[in-house]
């Protein structure tokens, strides 16, 4: 069997590599560039990639949906794949992804940014230790503590649980919000996405880790950061467009938002002259929150590797979003 793995990213290419090449009976080709991919799918059975704009989405499927493809299976090293989705999965193809691989990564860094906004680490650096100045009344009076806190988790899937479960340690009540609230013995109340509102009402922190798609587009917008418990404070650990960030200009400039840590934006990567750079009290990551975790590593590697044994052994397949 053959599989294309269009190894764009860097993240975990050299184990996906290997995890790949130990399966028995797998001719690998690895591509780094779409006008490769495109030219090694004729004979393929698979495709392994990570996500794209719908730009190179339509290019993929029209190489895929062409009389003579041969490939039946797509895996998304992943967990993002919207522009490819919201062109409709082709027919006869088995769709993947990879499934919480990086989640337990991506919910710690949503905690670091929540830590660093209450604790006030960035008047550490900027203040304090730009002053030389051994002086907690520059930051003290501002500090705050997540414990006895809510917070409220906008999209309650694999990140969301692993932001609950870190969220809980802190001594933090939970609050999701989901298109189908789910129960979690880490939650404390599971509303559904009609009732965003009424949960940004009671959180003092608001993490937002919900997959991109035309109803979630501008999801926090004026009326949604008015909701806001005043001071309240936003983490965007899923897709920039969710968050409207004319808006979210306006509610950190107002004092509506007492702070806001992202680690995407909209466009990404973010322009020199955008006004959310000079925002108070904002921490910009630059949308790196999976990375650093070996474990996350060795689960993106493992869990492409296995969904292909399960593909040549008749079986089915782990995490899948199309039976094609």
């Amino acid at each position: 069997m053959r599989i294309v793995y269009w190894a764009k990213l860097q993240l975990a290419k050299k184990e996906i590599i290997a995890a790949l090449d130990a399966v028995p009976g797998v001719e690998l080709q690895v591509t780094t560039t779409l006008e490769e991919t495109l030219a090694a799918l004729p004979g393929a059975h698979a495709l392994a990639l990570v996500h794209g704009p719908q730009h190179e989405a339509r290019q993929v499927f029209a190489a895929l949906t062409a009389p003579g493809s041969t490939v039946k299976w797509m895996h998304f090293i992943s967990a993002g794949r919207e522009g490819y989705e919201e062109l409709g999965w082709p027919p006869g193809i088995i769709v993947s992804y990879a499934g919480g691989g990086v989640s337990p990564a991506v919910a710690e860094h949503a905690m670091a940014l929540m830590l660093a906004l209450v604790r006030r680490v960035p008047d550490m650096v900027q203040v304090v230790m730009a002053r030389r100045a051994w002086d907690r009344t520059l930051i003290a009076p501002k500090a705050r503590a997540l414990e006895g806190g809510t917070l409220a988790i906008v999209g309650f899937g694999h990140i969301g649980r692993e932001l609950a479960k870190r969220a809980r340690a802190f001594d933090m009540r939970v609050v999701t919000v989901a298109r189908t609230p789910q129960s979690d013995p880490n939650v404390d109340e599971a509303l559904p996405l009609s009732s965003l509102h009424a949960a940004l009402g009671q959180a003092d922190v608001v993490a937002v880790a919900i997959a991109l798609t035309p109803e979630t587009t501008h999801l926090l917008d004026d009326a949604a950061f008015a909701a806001c418990k005043p001071g309240a404070l936003v983490i965007n650990v899923a897709r920039g467009p969710v968050l409207d960030q004319k808006a979210l200009v306006r509610a950190l400039q107002s004092g509506q938002l007492g702070g806001a840590g992202i680690d995407v934006s909209d466009p990404e990567p973010l322009p020199p002259d955008d006004p959310l750079w000079t925002c108070p009290n904002l921490i910009v990551s630059p949308h790196f929150a999976g990375s650093g975790s070996a474990r996350s590593i060795e689960r993106l590697a493992q869990g492409v590797a296995d969904n292909l044994r399960r593909l040549m052994a008749g079986q089915p397949l782990q995490h899948v979003v199309s039976n094609g």
